[in-house]
């Protein structure tokens, strides 16, 4: 069998950190994709086929696995709604590290954050702010982003049950892994109440996550 380097998680969790922090350390693994976060196997993405062409999307992520997984590599996987199954039903008997966030609050409002600015990592170096945000910016904050990432939360959780987990990562622990600064920077480091006070339709907002969390007590 051979050896990958597979992070799995959802958006705004800190599996770019993670993965990066994996390549810096295994220098000798293929990195697929890493000019686009290491996303190899999301169709949101030029050279695929559009959204919503399901037998396209299997098929290009069949050749992927066939053509690119032929030697151990390091890539990064979101549970989503354009994702093939192919690859989940590839991950299956195979480690991979599993990226959560507890602050579930803290990577709802990233997730708008990111969408509103389409900037989503900050590396070391970079002198743009680091969430993008122009000062003083508030923004109104879309229902379809909030379903977006509520869904691919439930979908990781669907596919996480059935994987053999080397390691579990939690965003909370990133600012502690040795060498973290040198390679990116936490983009949101506002508290929530902060981060929350940039949206023009918090109340709405609030609506929306309270159902969430009630609809998702464990």
């Amino acid at each position: 069998m051979i050896n990958h380097k597979i992070i799995l998680g959802t958006p705004r969790s800190g599996t770019t950190f993670v993965t990066n922090w994996y390549a810096s350390k295994n220098k000798n693994y293929q990195r697929l994709s890493e000019e686009i976060g290491f996303e190899h196997f999301e169709p949101d993405h030029q050279s695929w086929p559009k959204l919503g062409d399901k037998e396209g999307i299997d098929q290009e992520t069949k050749f992927r696995i066939q053509k690119h997984l032929t030697q151990p590599s390091i890539f990064k996987l979101h549970p989503g709604p354009d994702m093939s199954n192919h690859i989940f039903e590839y991950i299956k008997n195979k480690p991979v590290v599993v990226v959560e966030r507890k602050d579930v609050l803290g990577q709802f409002l990233s997730y708008g954050i990111g969408w509103t600015t389409n900037k989503w990592h900050h590396y070391v170096g970079k002198t743009t702010p680091l969430n993008g945000l122009g000062e003083n910016q508030t923004f109104y904050y879309e229902k379809k982003w909030f379903d977006d990432l509520s869904l691919r939360l439930a979908l990781f959780n669907n596919v996480v049950q059935d994987l053999i987990v080397e390691r579990e990562v939690w965003f909370e622990e990133l600012s502690t892994w040795d060498s973290s600064n040198d390679i990116m920077l936490r983009q949101n480091p506002q508290s929530n109440d902060e981060k929350l006070e940039l949206l023009t339709n918090k109340n709405e907002f609030l609506t929306w996550y309270n159902n969430f969390e009630n609809n998702n007590k464990k």
